[in-house]
């Protein structure tokens, strides 16, 4: 009866000329899988709009409106109940600078408004460039940097305007998208572009946060290379953080890499922080990458990557950004498909959906449906907002028959604790069995315990005989364990007031 009723209401929207309203699920039963934790279910994970979440360390991405690989007005009403407040966009100077001097906001300012309008953050990363001008670069992914003296004083026009144009909106911003991708752009041509747009940003923005290098991996191989010709200009203090990507197979393991990469920018910059800033699944196999390519992507590995991403970056004290919001028709469909047939992906032979979106969209961006991704991450953004810190750097003893990893969080101001584990021995699979776990912690005790499912929000009572406490250790005996993030916490962590 419920579907019937939405139907009925976004048919009558549609025949009215109204925006019908967002086609979201609330019930306890939004997202349905194989698991069996064998605990009593007593609840779900209430969803919370971004206006309640507040400014945690998540972000989500909505790129490539610039490349019109998607249509903003189709999903936006989505993006707040998600409760994530940060919002990534690309600002596509060659879509705004079509001709010459002559600079149209228009498609740019409905994104932004709207944003704004829900109370919610936005970051514009500048990139790319803009073919119009000789040396201008190209205007998407892996494509070169402006060069020239022509070039590089229409870059600098296009900045200063398109700060001008947001400096009362937006203070995040982000310099030029993953430019190691393309052999031409150098370290040091990176790192100049990414000087001169930050010096920019900051004449209108003195407060601006800005982030530099966004890197497609932490390669330290080439990030050290920028980070010392920051030091050696005295620039360092434009940045607010040092932006890196991963797409690993397993998402557990690139965190050795992370903190080389990590201890590295401190070196040449103490206060810099390391930001997560693009990171996802794929809900279908298709060529690109790695991740993207193996034969196990589905919807639930989706939900199992994403949330393993997160929670893994939050315990380590790295914002983490998941990408993307939507799922992205790409203008180069031979690129993507070389090894599939096409159909299986598309059937459009002029696009070719990458569907690593919460949302599921065709080739012409319409709406289809709201992935359990979508709930999955909405889970974790209730949770893990604002008032969740992190205690980096703690150990717990486990006993499980799986390789397994913890992360411990608290509420602010010594409230309760939360412990997040998963069996990170492998990437995630589409089966759901649990094997026990014995967990002991120091120093760690919990009022009302609960054991809770990041993919599902389900919400399940911890028996008494499973938690002994004594001589300032807590034992946690038997509990489920599997290859997507469950945790232990006190139910009021979870369980919202309405």
């Amino acid at each position: 009866m419920q579907a019937f009723i939405i139907l009925l209401v976004v048919s009558m929207c549609q025949a009215l000329g109204h925006t019908a309203p967002p086609m979201i699920d609330d019930t306890h039963d939004r997202v349905q899988t194989t698991l069996k934790p064998g605990l009593k279910r007593i609840g779900t994970i209430t969803p919370r709009n971004a206006r309640d979440v507040g400014r945690s360390n998540l972000a989500i991405g909505c790129e490539m409106l610039d490349r019109d690989y998607g249509d903003f007005e189709q999903f936006k009403a989505y993006i707040p109940p998600l409760g994530i407040k940060r919002v990534r966009i690309q600002a596509g100077w060659a879509k705004t600078e079509k001709q010459k001097g002559v600079y149209d906001f228009a498609w740019l300012d409905r994104i932004v408004d709207y944003l704004c309008a829900q109370g919610m953050d936005v970051l514009i990363e500048t990139s790319y460039g803009n073919p119009i001008y000789p040396g201008g670069g190209g205007a998407s992914l892996s494509d070169g940097m402006p060069t020239g003296e022509v070039a590089l004083a229409a870059w600098d026009a296009w900045i200063n305007v398109l700060a001008a144009h947001y400096k009362n909106k937006v203070k995040d911003w982000s310099t030029w998208n993953e430019p190691s991708n393309s052999k031409g752009n150098t370290t040091e041509i990176v790192a100049d572009n990414n000087i001169r747009t930050a010096e920019i940003i900051k004449k209108h923005i003195p407060d601006a946060r800005i982030a530099g290098l966004v890197i497609g991996s932490p390669n330290v191989r080439f990030a050290e290379p920028y980070m010392k010709a920051l030091r050696e200009r005295g620039k360092t203090g434009l940045f607010h953080w040092i932006v890196y990507h991963d797409y690993s197979l397993n998402p557990d393991t690139v965190y050795p890499r992370v903190e080389e990469f990590a201890a590295m920018v401190r070196k040449y910059a103490p206060g810099m922080k390391v930001w997560q800033g693009e990171a996802g699944a794929t809900s279908d196999r298709h060529y690109s990458t790695k991740i993207s390519s193996a034969e196990w992507n589905s919807e639930l590995t989706q939900c199992k990557w994403n949330a393993r991403r997160m929670i893994g970056d939050l315990g380590h004290g790295i914002e983490s950004l998941i990408f993307t919001f939507y799922d992205p028709a790409y203008d180069q469909p031979e690129r993507y498909s070389k090894f599939i047939d096409p159909l299986w992906i598309r059937t459009r032979t002029d696009r070719f959906m990458k569907r690593m979106g919460l949302v599921k969209c065709n080739e012409d961006g319409k709406l289809l449906k709201v992935k359990p991704a979508y709930y999955t991450v909405q889970n974790i953004a209730s949770v893990f907002d604002s008032s969740l810190e992190p205690i980096v750097g703690f150990t717990c003893d486990i006993q499980c028959a799986k390789q397994t990893t913890a992360y411990l969080f608290r509420k602010k101001g010594r409230g309760s604790h939360l412990l997040a584990f998963w069996d990170c021995s492998s990437n995630p699979e589409n089966q759901n069995e649990t094997t026990p776990a014995q967990i002991t912690l120091t120093g760690v005790t919990f009022d009302e315990p609960v054991w809770v499912d990041t993919v599902t929000g389900a919400i399940y009572e911890l028996p008494k005989d499973r938690i002994v406490t004594e001589g300032g250790k807590t034992v946690l005996k038997d509990i489920p364990l599997y290859d997507a993030p469950a945790f232990i916490t006190d139910k009021r962590v979870v369980v919202f007031p309405k």
